[in-house]
C-alpha cells in the first residue's frame, strides 16, 4: 500500500503536462503506450482512448496527461 501511495503521488504529478509518447499496443478501448522516459513493464502506461481515433503502433504522439492512478496514466493525443 505504501509503494501504491508513492507511485499514485507520481502519477499524479504528470497531470497536465505533455509528454512524447510512443505507441507500443492497441488494447480493448485503449491504445497503450509510454512516455520517453519510461520503461517497458517497469514504469506506468500511458492509455488513450481508441474510439474516434487511428494512432500507429511505434509512432510517437504528443499526449496531454488528462488523469491519473496507482499503476496508470490517462491521456488525449
Amino acid at each position: 500500500r505504501a509503494q501504491e501511495r508513492v507511485s499514485a503521488a507520481l502519477n499524479e504529478a504528470k497531470v497536465g503536462q505533455v509528454f512524447k509518447t510512443i505507441i507500443d499496443r492497441e488494447e480493448e478501448d485503449y491504445y497503450v503506450g509510454r512516455t520517453q522516459f519510461d520503461s517497458p513493464e517497469v514504469d506506468p502506461e500511458v492509455l488513450i482512448p481508441a474510439e474516434g481515433r487511428t494512432l500507429r503502433t511505434g509512432h510517437y504522439y504528443q499526449v496531454h496527461i488528462t488523469d491519473s492512478d496507482e499503476f496508470d496514466l490517462y491521456g488525449e493525443v
